[in-house]
């Protein structure tokens, strides 16, 4: 299995033979999805017998990108047709943006001084010094790392490296996590303890709001003048974004820090079939900017990096499900589950969690050998902060009988809970 990163390199693209280039691709991908939609063509042996010449005959660009034009082409092709099937509504694909990608053998790059070369066409060419952070040269200094295919849009040019993911290492304990809007609440569960824990998201549900109320502003301020109102959005747009994501990125790697460190298994919910429907414009609105597929991403790779193994479950009725006795209340639960059984109450997100635990050990028969905890034992345990999950001496005891041990940890703070349950 290999581990698949990024690298982006802010370049002012306006050189005038790389504009024709990207133009030109752009032409190209689009020819290239009318003739394998007309000619029902599915993969690219049979997309370039039929189209390979006639492309070839009217553009003048590199012959080795349009055998990438190709791979484009088939790729959206192939998520117009998954849309199909599932009967949503759906449009033939047409690439409006000027783009251009290149295969590892079309371009050359030197990963010391950041030097590249993209071939324009024939023997032709352009060259560019990419602007190297101290993060950069660690990871193009790395031989562990190669070269992968190169994407440029107008003003960036993405450069993908891979490197085979080291060996994933056999769990000892668990971090069960329910994502909510406001925070991550968790189980960590060994072979002796467990403990309940809140890691909030550094306020993004409220950086959200504010950049959503700057847009609605700026977009009836300047109502007259479209030009300027795409920019001044797409600027508040772009500003969300990078604050949301360096605050995720804080989360999501002291979270693989901890299971590294713990010999932790991370289980998430599989929130892949979660869409705001059937609800109001302002809870619609809500769910659709919550960032949980960004935050199981950031943790999915750096995971992967780690030799960190993940596991994900099913999240349906987990905070509504009691963990004791598996009775379901199917009517509306408020901040705290209380089941109508056998009066087991707690946090509904901690509450989720321990189901969300109790799935995975079910369906992992080492994990659960591993990991033995009694739910009754985390019933009046302390929230816990992150950095002291795994502190010997504390947290909560093996035996179900609710009660609090004279020897309960101090709670190292009050960290805010999440809008929404799982």
């Amino acid at each position: 299995m290999d581990v698949v990163r990024t690298l982006v390199f802010p370049v002012e693209t306006d050189n005038r033979d790389l504009l024709w280039l990207l133009r030109e691709f752009r032409v190209v991908v689009n020819k290239s999805i009318r003739i394998a939609f007309q000619g029902d063509f599915r993969s690219r042996a049979s997309l370039a017998r039929a189209a390979y010449h006639q492309l070839c005959n009217d553009h003048t660009i590199h012959r080795q990108h349009i055998v990438s034009a190709f791979e484009v082409a088939l790729s959206l092709l192939k998520g117009y047709r998954r849309k199909s099937r599932k009967g949503g509504p759906a449009s033939v694909p047409f690439v409006r943006r000027p783009m251009l990608k290149a295969e590892n053998q079309s371009y050359w790059l030197d990963r010391q001084t950041g030097r590249i070369r993209i071939p324009v066409r024939g023997t032709e060419g352009v060259q560019f010094l990419l602007p190297l952070s101290t993060w950069h040269e660690s990871i193009l200094g790395d031989p562990a790392w190669t070269l992968g295919s190169l994407t440029v849009i107008p003003g960036k040019i993405l450069v993908t490296v891979r490197k085979a993911a080291p060996q994933v290492y056999e769990p000892t304990a668990a971090l069960a996590l329910d994502t909510n809007e406001d925070s991550i609440d968790g189980v960590a569960a060994s072979a002796k303890t467990a403990h309940v824990f809140t890691l909030s998201l550094g306020g993004t549900r409220q950086i959200q709001l504010t950049h959503f109320q700057r847009r609605r502003r700026l977009a009836m301020k300047k109502a007259c003048d479209d030009r300027v109102r795409r920019r001044l959005v797409c600027h508040e747009g772009n500003r969300e974004r990078n604050r949301v994501k360096q605050r995720l990125h804080i989360v999501s790697k002291s979270l693989v820090g901890a299971a590294k460190a713990s010999n932790s298994v991370i289980i998430l919910e599989d929130l892949a079939q979660i869409r705001p429907r059937g609800r109001s414009r302002h809870m619609n609105r809500r769910l659709s900017s919550w960032p949980r597929g960004e935050i199981h991403r950031q943790v999915g790779y750096k995971a992967a990096l780690a030799g960190v193994p993940v596991i994900k479950v099913n999240p349906a009725w987990t905070s509504k499900t009691c963990p004791v006795c598996g009775a379901r209340r199917r009517d509306r639960v408020g901040k705290d589950f209380v089941c109508l059984v056998c009066d087991w109450e707690m946090d509904r997100q901690h509450n989720a969690a321990l189901n969300i635990l109790k799935s995975a050990l079910a369906s992992n028969e080492s994990l659960a050998r591993a990991v033995r905890f009694q739910p009754g034992a985390l019933r009046h345990d302390v929230v816990s902060p992150l950095y002291d999950l795994f502190r010997e001496g504390g947290g909560a005891r093996e035996e179900p009988s609710g009660v609090e041990s004279a020897l309960q940890r101090e709670s190292g703070g009050t960290a805010c809970r999440g809008g929404r349950g799982s």
